[in-house]
């Protein structure tokens, strides 16, 4: 039955890649994934960044931006990949 599926395939029209053109794609493909790991540790560093900021606000800060210290403290305990 398999065997079948696989004879049904035209391989006479379908595209045909040259080197050239699959090294290109294989380079859009992992230039794509490299900046998408590039934004994501980003991500975490500014993440983790601003919750240790938020630790070091004073209460009179927290009180005016309508926070409490168990909010930031609460926060702040989230693992850095945790939005």
């Amino acid at each position: 039955m398999r065997q079948e599926c696989i004879d049904t395939i035209d391989t006479q029209t379908a595209p045909q890649l040259s080197w050239g053109q699959w090294a290109k794609t294989g380079a859009r493909m992992v230039k794509a994934d490299v900046l998408q790991l590039v934004t994501l540790l980003w991500t975490w560093h500014e993440r983790s960044r601003q919750r240790f900021k938020m630790r070091q606000m004073s209460d009179d800060i927290l009180k005016d931006i309508g926070r409490s210290r168990a909010d930031i403290e609460k926060e702040a305990q989230k693992p850095f990949w945790k939005a």
